[in-house]
């Protein structure tokens, strides 16, 4: 048992987002995931040095059970989910198999009306593949996903957190940002994080943030 433990009943799925884009989803990963968050939000947080809309955390690394977790996610990357999708490709070539996951906390606080230019559309991950665990009991938004499109407006002159109706880039679908949800998917399709609503305009920002569990998967 450990704070990362993996909920024996979670099973994945493989879902196409928009009929179109693999994804692999866990509902339920976690064992107790109310605890998680608890201990997830009094970690130190810092303000990350890219396009990022909120703080960092670091996850201590010789914890057992993230040990463990990261341990079946990469075997289950590996084994069912990059086989049963088209190739990508990393650095060059093509990736059969990732070596190791990067991973840490991340919260979205941002005011709209302080985004830089950069956070006001869709982005693509450094990664080939990346992972997200959402893990908000209130709804705090999925994960949208765009196909670039003509007529794009310049971020310079955008407002707030992008949109499936904003223009420029055509809404293809969106991954549900279920409590305790784990999804994987292609970093390298232009995405946004859906941030919408009332709480991200006031200290519900603060005092219930939305927090997720990030995981990068490296060659």
């Amino acid at each position: 048992m450990g704070l990362f433990s993996i909920n024996p009943q979670a099973r994945p799925q493989l879902q196409l987002i928009g009929g179109q884009i693999p994804a692999l989803l866990i509902d339920g990963i976690f064992d107790d995931p109310a605890e998680l968050r608890q201990h997830a939000l009094g970690l130190d947080y810092r303000l990350p040095d890219y396009f990022y809309p909120g703080k960092l955390a670091e996850i201590d690394q010789s914890d057992a059970s993230l040990r463990q977790l990261l341990a079946s996610i990469l075997e289950l990357v590996n084994h069912e989910y990059l086989p049963r999708i088209p190739p990508i490709s990393g650095g060059g070539r093509q990736v059969t198999a990732f070596a190791r996951i990067q991973t840490d906390f991340a919260i979205t606080d941002l005011h709209p009306d302080e985004l830089q230019a950069t956070q006001r559309v869709p982005h693509t991950d450094p990664v080939p593949i990346f992972g997200l665990v959402y893990l908000n009991e209130v709804d705090r938004g999925g994960t949208m996903f765009f196909r670039n499109a003509e007529g794009a407006q310049p971020a310079e002159q955008r407002e707030g957190y992008f949109t499936s109706k904003d223009s420029g880039f055509e809404f293809v679908g969106k991954i549900e940002g279920i409590y305790n949800r784990l999804a994987i998917y292609p970093g390298f399709v232009p995405h946004s994080g859906e941030i919408a609503g009332d709480w991200i305009l006031t200290d519900e920002r603060f005092t219930s943030p939305r927090l997720t569990q990030r995981l990068a998967f490296l060659p």
